[in-house]
């Protein structure tokens, strides 16, 4: 009999079709499963840092470290060459208009000054001399008219005389004739001697304005040799505070080394360091709020250096009112620039390693709170801790904002 046979070899092979079809559901339950857990990743909800969406305001800052500097510098430089003698001021102190700063040495103005001096008595001596000659040059040529003017007045007589008697026949017609000729001629030269005693008085004030010219040129050399010698003492031209000193006592200097620098108190100005990234935005006019040591002042965006260096731009801000209560040159300080004010948008506490204008994929919790789904969220403009939403979101939503680096591959957290 083969028939019994038969059918117990068909319950095996059932059975091991049973079986693989046993085994293969287990492991796709158990993966399924594995799956499941692997998306749904229990962690406290302590670990994040959650932001709810809110409708508001939104004002666009940029925030920048700088210094408090000086708008015009005030610089003590050295007119002449020289050598330093004494310093009376240290970086700091401060000063007022005329303060003694340092004391210069330099013997060669000593003797240039003399040598000015000199110059000028020479030519203020030679221009009296001259006023003295042309005195008596005139007096001279006065005396040399009245001269003419005596013999021409009695040869006039001469001739009137001969006149008469030529009639009588006492006088020769030659003779005559002579004392005619010799009228003519000493009424030409009296003619020419008041010509030149006139033309005399012009003539004396050109010479004599060329000689006060020598003087007035000398005068000012010598004022100048004075002024280099004054400038040995170098005094403060503004009131402030020392900024710094250049040379030490002994050392040598030369025409237009700065000497000292001198900055006021009350004309100061903010220099902020604005990173290249973010002064895009930066415009003139903007408002600034300028803090330090507690203390707050408001300001301007006047100037934006057109240069980058270091990967900073510097920004010129002044001060709209009063300066910042305990302001001093070099004083580090904070700036906040507000580039624009945003009025009813969406926005959210600004997501780590989230840029302007860029899109993120953020956990989203659920509205009891206790499941984060990853999603696509569409950013726009920015401020400091701020950013504007776009889409996807909506106002009341929560979003992990913190760092979610280390479950990248999850599209779900489950929250307790």
């Amino acid at each position: 009999m083969r028939i019994p046979e038969k059918k117990s070899n068909g319950l095996i092979s059932l059975k091991k079709v049973l079986i693989v079809i046993s085994v293969v559901t287990v492991l796709a339950l158990v993966w399924t499963r594995i799956q499941a857990m692997s998306n749904n990743t229990v962690v406290p909800q302590e670990d994040f840092i959650v932001a709810t969406v809110e409708s508001g305001d939104l004002i666009r800052e940029v925030r920048a470290p700088g210094t408090l500097v000086p708008i015009a510098p005030n610089y003590l430089s050295a007119t002449s060459n020289g050598r330093v003698k004494e310093i009376l001021v240290e970086a700091s102190d401060k000063v007022d208009v005329g303060t003694l700063v340092m004391v210069l040495d330099n013997p060669e103005l000593s003797q240039a000054v003399d040598d000015a001096k000199f110059e000028v008595e020479v030519l203020e001596t030679a221009y009296q001399s001259l006023q003295q000659k042309w005195h008596q040059a005139i007096l001279k040529q006065r005396i040399v008219v009245a001269d003419f003017n005596a013999r021409y007045e009695m040869t006039k007589l001469r001739r009137s005389a001969n006149q008469q008697l030529l009639n009588t026949g006492a006088v020769s017609n030659i003779d005559y004739n002579e004392s005619i000729l010799l009228e003519q001629q000493l009424k030409f030269q009296h003619e020419l001697e008041v010509e030149l005693l006139e033309m005399l008085p012009a003539l004396k004030q050109a010479e004599l304005s060329a000689a006060q010219t020598q003087i007035n040129k000398a005068r000012r050399h010598l004022a100048l040799q004075e002024k280099l010698a004054d400038d040995l003492y170098v005094k403060a031209t503004t009131k402030g505070i020392v900024q710094e000193v250049s040379l030490q006592v002994g050392e040598p200097f030369r025409v237009g080394t700065v000497l000292a620098r001198i900055a006021q108190q009350d004309n100061l100005k903010a220099e902020l360091d604005v990173q290249e990234s973010q002064v895009k935005d930066v415009e003139k006019g903007q408002t600034v709020m300028l803090s330090a040591g507690g203390n707050m002042a408001q300001g301007v965006v006047r100037r934006i250096n057109p240069s980058v260096q270091q990967g900073v731009v510097k920004v010129d801000v002044f001060f709209t009112q009063d300066v910042l209560k305990g302001a001093r040159p070099d004083l580090r300080i904070n700036g906040v620039i507000e580039l624009e004010h945003l009025r009813n948008i969406l926005k959210l506490k600004r997501p780590v390693f989230t840029q302007e204008y860029s899109s993120n994929s953020l956990f989203v919790l659920n509205s009891s709170q206790t499941m984060a789904t990853r999603k696509k969220i569409t950013f726009g403009r920015s401020s400091v801790d701020d950013i504007e939403v776009l889409s996807t979101l909506k106002e009341g939503d929560r979003v992990i904002v913190s760092s979610t680096n280390k479950y990248d591959g999850l599209s779900q957290l489950s929250l307790r």
